[in-house]
């Protein structure tokens, strides 16, 4: 077949990339760790976690998993969390664990969550506990068997206040606890390849019920590779600094995260970017090279005083959201929309 619409690649962008660079995401994520232990990987409420905090965090996440929830390869796991510390501990923890995850917005209305729940026949859910609420008016009506509550410090150390779990939900395990006990316990590698599910990732409700698009290690190993061939000024090994304001449930936050993750790089969570203040509050001083976003997003930061008075000429890409992150680059920023 003639293709010929390689004729308009940038010169140094490959035709071709290698869908099986790595057997499984979660060789990418142990290359990661084992080349940066020592580098920040997450900032959340000030504090930041080390790649090799991450590791041993997440180990204790999938030993749990293994060896007290019962969870096999292959088993469905939802999160419904925003971004926070416990999002990427507990998806790499389910990744190690061989399980496939189950993204699912926190937002969700009670009729949502049980269509998605069923649908992807998820047994064992993470869930922040203000989502419990709207979880435990469905649950019953859902495959639901192990509830895992998370607070907003878990991860952190920090007491951050949290809104309490829903009365009508029993038998539910802390997070907290998950990663002490689970310290205690041995995790059974999983010997995955690029044809095992990775994501049930939900899209298209607005034309209907939301659709599960099954992802596999294959396809997220393929669009890390596509990412870092294409925008390699934007892929600096162990140098890049990203703001994770887009919802990592979200398949734009969720890809990103895992890209700069993949090569060492530092993600700032931003667990509610619509509290604009302390968003611009947060990103002000950070000195981050990257930034992804949508048009609501981009629009709030140019509207923002405090971040037209603040110097971001020094900072380097922003990534998406149409004409308004071209008003935001008025910073200098360089602009991929």
């Amino acid at each position: 077949m003639n293709k010929h619409w390689i004729d308009s690649y940038d010169t140094g962008v490959p035709a071709e990339i290698e869908t099986n660079a790595y057997p499984s995401v979660v060789a990418i994520f142990e290359q990661a760790v084992a080349t940066y232990p020592d580098n920040p990987a997450f900032e959340c409420f000030g504090k930041t976690m080390s790649y090799a905090e991450v590791d041993k965090a997440s180990r204790d996440v999938a030993a749990y998993l293994q060896k007290k929830l019962g969870v096999k390869r292959g088993d469905r796991v939802a999160i419904m969390c925003p971004n926070i510390f416990a999002f990427p501990i507990a998806m790499f923890g389910i990744m190690r664990a061989g399980a496939a995850q189950v993204n699912v917005n926190p937002l969700y209305t009670p009729r949502e969550l049980a269509h998605q729940l069923k649908d992807a026949g998820a047994e064992t859910i993470f869930i922040f506990g203000g989502s419990t609420p709207t979880l435990a008016q469905i649950v019953g009506e859902t495959s639901i068997k192990k509830i895992v509550t998370i607070d907003l410090g878990d991860g952190s150390g920090l007491p951050v206040p949290t809104p309490p779990v829903a009365e009508g939900l029993t038998n539910t395990i802390r997070f907290a606890d998950i990663l002490s006990e689970g310290a205690e316990l041995t995790l059974d590698p999983i010997v995955l390849n690029g044809d095992d599910t990775l994501f049930f990732q939900y899209t298209g409700g607005t034309t209907g019920l939301s659709k599960g698009a099954v992802l596999s290690h294959r396809n997220v190993v393929a669009n890390n590779e596509q990412f870092r061939r294409w925008w390699p000024e934007a892929a600096r090994p162990g140098e890049e600094v990203v703001v994770g304001a887009l919802p990592m449930y979200h398949i734009f936050g969720l890809a990103l995260t895992l890209v700069y993750f993949g090569i060492g790089g530092k993600i700032i969570l931003i667990p509610d970017p619509r509290n604009m203040d302390s968003f611009v509050e947060t990103i002000k001083n950070s000195r981050f090279s990257i930034i992804a976003g949508v048009n609501t997003l981009f629009q709030g930061l140019c509207l923002h005083p405090e971040f037209k008075n603040t110097d971001f000429s020094n900072y380097r890409v922003a990534i998406g959201g149409g004409t308004a992150v071209i008003e935001a680059t008025s910073q200098q920023w360089k602009a991929i929309t």
